[in-house]
């Protein structure tokens, strides 16, 4: 194991142990005792149905690009794609998806990589206005209330990296001149690999644009879903929101702005620690206690890792081969 790896381990659960401590840790511990399991189960059969959508779009994009994939195969890459995001900075470990593909069912790696940049560029860029919007928000209700913004400054830097990413991925899927500019690579130790694989990918990107309008319909029915589990998360530890607007709307901008937290540059896993005490920090400005919040977060974790364990077989496989 890497010491960078052994390093960001350690440091992930210093973070995990602090917030526990400066939120109260037995009645973190009460909270989880008395969880509803039926809307927990509701939670996580929402979270599973999230991931049929995201294997279907993945279907959809190389069935545009002549490449075939089973919607099991689709699903199967998919799940041990968001378990390796789950303990990677910025959930990098998602294209994790693309390699598996490429193992299982010989899709080229190209293809394989557009139908994951692809739609999380529309993914990324609507989380990225819901995000900011509800960052705007949040900042208007902190200045009112203690005349401070600068606590967020991170989220701001968050947003930052988010529209960075998105603009680079713009510029690998819809922009030769760009990809052509990358030619140095070529003379770097994976350069010679990394460079075919991005032309080939800008290559096929016609089936992207084509298919915007069906990408954006399955990102808005996952947005649905996804502010569905949250709340239903919420319900399970008795959580109740003092907002003007319906809880189901909260929690349908929250969680872009809790995503873009995992992409403040972090020493932690996944930003793990840095996004449980943000949305602490948040969901105290709507009434929350922090105990809630933190038993929440932490809830919300697990339980997508206990879902995607579905895919550690795939996972697995992937991390053999690096």
């Amino acid at each position: 194991m890497r010491k960078s790896i052994l390093l960001q381990i350690i440091l992930s659960i210093a973070a995990i142990i602090l917030i526990l401590y400066l939120s109260d840790f037995t009645k973190v511990v009460g909270i989880m005792k008395r969880i509803n399991a039926t809307y927990l189960l509701a939670a996580a059969l929402l979270y599973f149905t999230l991931n049929l959508f995201m294997a279907y779009r993945i279907t959809l994009v190389l069935k545009e690009v002549k490449a075939r994939i089973s919607f099991v195969e689709a699903l199967e890459a998919s799940l041990s794609g968001m378990l390796a995001s789950d303990f990677t900075p910025a959930r990098t470990g998602y294209f994790a998806t693309a390699f598996l593909m490429n193992l299982n069912s010989k899709i080229p790696l190209g293809k394989a990589m557009l139908s994951i940049l692809g739609p999380q560029l529309f993914e990324f860029s609507f989380k990225c206005i819901a995000g900011s919007l509800a960052l705007w928000y949040v900042m208007d209700l902190i200045a009112y209330r203690i005349g401070s913004e600068a606590g967020f400054l991170g989220m701001l830097l968050g947003i930052a990296v988010f529209i960075l990413m998105i603009i680079v991925m713009a510029l690998l899927i819809f922009s030769r001149s760009f990809v052509r500019k990358l030619s140095f690579m070529r003379m770097l130790p994976y350069g010679k690999h990394l460079y075919p694989l991005l032309s080939n990918m800008q290559k096929s990107s016609k089936a992207v644009r084509k298919l915007a309008p069906a990408i954006t319909a399955i990102y808005l029915a996952t947005w649905l879903i996804k502010s569905f589990e949250w709340l239903f998360l919420a319900k399970s530890v008795g959580m109740t929101i003092a907002s003007p607007v319906p809880e189901l709307l909260f929690f349908a901008f929250l969680n872009p702005l809790v995503t873009i937290l995992q992409f403040i540059p972090s020493p932690t896993l996944a930003g793990m620690g840095i996004s449980e005490g943000g949305t602490a920090v948040i969901l105290l400005l709507f009434g929350v206690p922090a105990y809630e919040s933190i038993a929440f977060a932490l809830l919300a974790r697990s339980m997508n890792i206990a879902v995607d364990l579905l895919g550690i077989k795939g996972a697995a496989k992937v991390v053999n081969r690096i």
